[in-house]
């Protein structure tokens, strides 16, 4: 009985997460945060000191659930993107190669000598058991195989169903019973595809056959039944081993329609013939087979050029409990530390939800510096009035430790999410050149087996290697021979036979004409009349050729012999049409959205070692021009890969790259010279870049003093300090309410340039100022000013005087709630002060403590003073969110 895996209902998230080992450090960490905040909430409670932080608690409780959830999606979306794409370029990988067979057969079955030989057969049977009309149909066979190795087998049947011939000894069988011997012999279709059980390869329990039927000579009648038996097992492991590493635990498997295993990379765990369920959708689902949980995903082909495998798709699973372990930033190793900070800064990647979870990050500790701030405040103010002021002060502190510890263990959260999401996109660039360079590796093996067989074609062989000049009937034959070979192969824009002397005789675009009786003076030319054997070819640089109207291509050329001789008499060369083939190529694995479109401003392209671009989807790049990149995208072994983050024109692109590694007996090179070429992917991360001094900044540590209220001893006075543009004030405590958020602040028309905004506060109208103009010598920014900055900007509600009018200023920053000694308390000297100064007094640095800035304590006294009687919108309506 079979075995199958079976699908079951779904975990969630929280399920896979246990599987996800990498974000173990960062839920231990928020772990304990969270306990540390139930401690302090509980704590807080039993005080009157403003230390309830329970609302905090919530909010940091939600957004660690939010961070969480989110590092848990892109881990699982990282694992997905492996699975798929290694299923991705196997059926596809596949889908082109299994294209390929399907003009194969379409053209050898129209071969002279093989129509010759089956032709005669009908006629009389004895004449295919001649032994040497046999031999030289086999050494034919053998050409054929020795050049397209992907078979292993030709078969040469009857229509009745006898085998005429057959390229391997090995195989019993001398006639056959199969339906596709009458399907071939019916079909409209230019082939017959079969993959199933059948008498002529009974070794094989699902040989893959490609047959046609052969016609006469005067194509009235078939003559016999052409078979291409494709070594369909060894092609699936070849693709296999180049997607899956020794390390890796990802098993891919080929499925037929009904589900069955007919392909393995792990026959172990995966055995062929049993069944599994094919997952819908390009989904990812929890399966279970023998007893163990795989992640498995499902792709089906994109098709190529109308053809699709008969039915099947590609399964990738990896064990679960091994899932995740590639899910880390592994890609990131080489990334540049401020390149990294610049895309971290400026990626357009990010999607709503994750940039909104460092916003929220933000805002609770800006809650939290601001409740341990007016904390300070208020013991400052009435330090009686607290039940327990020493101990409200530890607390105060240890929730500024707890606040400080919350932003950093966020921070470093928060990173790891970003760059798993660009670690992914990095993957994903790496995956796509990948599979752009196995396409071109394996298409310039086709034109390498393509030339070397056409230049055996009979027809070719017996008029080139005739004295003379060839007369109008002879051209008119090999014209026709190589118009129908280019009309079943259209990847070339010319097929070109050429004599001993290099002169052109025969090509197959009417449009080149103008080259008949023409000698070709490239480079490759004479090379080819030289050539060993039968298996060598030459292949030209990419480069301009006049056989291509002045634009670069590859032309791969091949040696004409004399029939029954190794003689050369001429050669064949066939011009590749690289300009729409390469760009087919490169559309083709272009990394795409989800409705299937490529992602905007990504572009792929072929280079050589040299930097110099080939081919590419970027409509601002011009083949030829060199790519601007470091050099270690170029400086790479054969099949080698590398993946970065590079600056090009003008934005921060993911790059991934991949050195061409060849294919089959196009690997070694030793039957001709290869170019080395790469593939490139590009894909933007943001729009432009950071200016690193401006990013150095902004990523300087600000110090976060508000967790501590400094003690200094006796004789000491209580500054609230803050930061307005740069420069570090201070307001006497007790003339100090508390410290509220931007958010409540409501626009004013415009008063002037003091007045920004009013608030409701306690049920009262308070004004808001910015004091910035009235203290800095240039203005400050419009953006700074602005009433609906949320930024660390806070509102520092203050009164003049016990029970004095009260108005609010705008801050930018909180700092430290300080123990001035007051002797280090000076006033403002006369010659400083015009009388409409703002400046109360200035503190006098320690210099045995290294500190070097001024601390300048304001007046609220002279801030009125200064601007007379505040007005107060006599029509402005309060929000209905009151400040506290």
């Amino acid at each position: 009985m079979r075995k199958r895996a079976h699908a079951r209902p779904q975990p969630g998230l929280d399920y896979l997460a246990g599987f996800m080992h990498s974000l173990a450090e960062d839920r231990a960490r928020l772990a304990e945060i969270r306990a540390a905040y139930d401690q302090l909430s509980l704590l807080g409670q039993l005080l009157s000191a403003g230390t309830d932080i329970s609302a905090m608690r919530g909010e940091f409780n939600r957004q660690a659930d939010i961070l969480l959830e989110q590092l848990v999606r892109e881990q699982h979306k990282k694992a997905l993107l492996h699975l798929g794409a290694a299923a991705g370029i196997a059926v596809d990988v596949l889908t082109r190669n299994l294209f390929e067979r399907t003009a194969d057969i379409g053209f050898l079955a129209t071969d002279s000598e093989i129509r010759r030989f089956a032709e005669a057969g009908c006629d009389d049977p004895r004449r295919t058991s001649d032994p040497f009309a046999s031999m030289k149909l086999l050494s034919r066979f053998t050409e054929y195989v020795e050049k397209y190795s992907v078979y292993h087998n030709i078969m040469l049947l009857s229509p009745s169903g006898e085998v005429l011939l057959q390229l391997d000894g090995n195989n019993p069988v001398s006639a056959s019973q199969d339906r596709l011997i009458g399907e071939a012999l019916a079909t409209d279709a230019g082939y017959v595809e079969i993959f199933r059980p059948s008498d002529l390869l009974p070794g094989d329990p699902s040989p893959l056959i490609y047959a046609y039927r052969v016609m006469s000579e005067d194509g009235t009648r078939p003559v016999a039944i052409l078979c291409l038996c494709f070594r369909f097992q060894d092609e699936c492991r070849r693709i296999f081993d180049s997607l899956v590493a020794p390390d890796d635990w990802t098993v891919i498997t080929l499925l037929d329609a009904t589900g069955r295993v007919i392909a393995s990379s792990d026959t172990n765990q995966f055995p062929l013939g049993v069944t599994l369920e094919a997952v819908a959708d390009d989904a990812c689902r929890i399966v279970r087979f023998a007893g163990r949980e795989y992640l498995a995903t499902t792709r089906r082909t994109h098709g190529y050029q109308g053809y699709r495998v008969p039915g099947w798709v590609a399964h990738a699973l990896t064990p679960l409990n091994h899932a995740f372990e590639s899910s880390g930033c592994e890609e990131l190793a080489m990334v540049p530390d401020d390149f990294l900070a610049g895309v971290l800064e400026t990626s357009t990647l990010f999607s709503p939800e994750l940039k909104a979870i460092p916003r929220e990050a933000a805002r609770i500790q800006d809650e939290l510096n601001r409740s341990v701030w007016n904390g300070h405040v208020w013991l400052c103010r009435d330090p009686d009035a607290a039940q327990n002021a020493g101990f409200a002060k530890i607390l105060l502190r240890e929730i500024g430790h707890t606040g400080e510890h919350t932003r950093t263990v966020f921070a470093s959260a928060i990173a790891n999410l970003y760059k798993a999401v660009i670690s992914s996109t990095l993957f994903d660039c790496g995956t796509q050149a990948a599979l752009a360079i196995d396409i071109l590796d394996r298409n310039l093996y086709e034109r390498a087996n393509d030339c070397r067989w056409w230049a055996l074609t009979p027809c070719f062989r017996e008029i080139l290697a005739q004295p003379g000049n060839i007369d109008a009937g002879q051209r008119a034959r090999l014209t026709d021979v190589l118009r129908r070979i280019n009309a079943l192969y259209t990847v070339y824009s010319n097929l070109m036979l050429f004599d001993g002397s290099g002169k052109v005789v025969a090509v197959s675009n009417p449009a080149d004409n103008d080259w008949l009786g023409r000698r070709l003076e490239a480079a490759w030319v004479r090379p080819t009349l030289n050539l060993a054997d039968t298996q060598h070819y030459t292949q030209s640089a990419f480069e301009p050729s006049p056989l291509y109207d002045g634009r670069p291509t590859y032309i791969h050329a091949a040696t004409v012999r004399a029939p029954d001789s190794n003689e050369p008499v001429g050669g064949i060369a066939i011009v590749f049409d690289a300009e729409p083939q390469f760009r087919a190529m490169l559309d083709d694995i272009l990394p795409r959205q989800t409705d299937g479109s490529p992602v905007p401003d990504t572009f792929a392209v072929f280079a050589g070692r040299d930097g110099r671009v080939m081919a590419t989807t970027a409509p601002h790049i011009e083949a030829g021009t060199p790519l601007l990149i470091g050099s270690e995208f170029f400086n790479l072994g054969r099949g080698e890969s590398f993946t970065n983050i590079v600056i090009f024109d003008g934005r921060y692109y993911a790059v991934g790259s991949t050195m061409s590694a060849g294919y089959r007996e196009y690997r070694s090179g030793e039957t001709a010279q290869r170019d080395d070429v790469l593939a490139l992917v590009f894909r933007p991360l943001s729009a432009g870049i950071v200016d690193g001094e401006r990013l150095a900044r902004q990523r300087m540590p600000v110090a976060q003093q508000t967790a501590a209220k400094r003690q200094t001893g006796a004789n000491g006075v209580d500054i609230a300090c803050f930061h307005i543009a740069g420069n570090w004030y201070g307001i006497r405590a007790e003339q100090v309410i508390e410290a509220v958020a931007c958010e409540h602040l409501t626009p004013l028309p415009d008063h002037g340039n003091n007045l920004c905004g009013c608030l409701m506060y306690r049920g009262e109208a308070l004004s808001v100022i910015d004091p910035a103009p009235l203290l800095a010598s240039r203005t400050p920014s419009p953006e700074r000013r602005r009433a609906g900055d949320r930024g660390q900007r806070q509102i520092v509600v203050l009164e003049s005087g016990r029970n004095g009018p009260r108005f609010g200023i705008l801050i930018d920053q909180l700092a430290a709630v300080s123990e001035i000694p007051a002797g280090r308390i000076e006033a403002l000297p006369e010659m400083m002060s015009d009388g409409t100064s703002l400046i109360d007094a200035l503190v006098k640095p320690i210099d045995e403590a290294g500190e070097r800035r001024i601390l300048i304590l304001l007046s609220p006294e002279r801030m009125l003073r200064r601007l007379g009687c505040l007005p107060t919108p006599s029509a402005w309506q309060p929000d209905t969110q009151t400040a506290r």
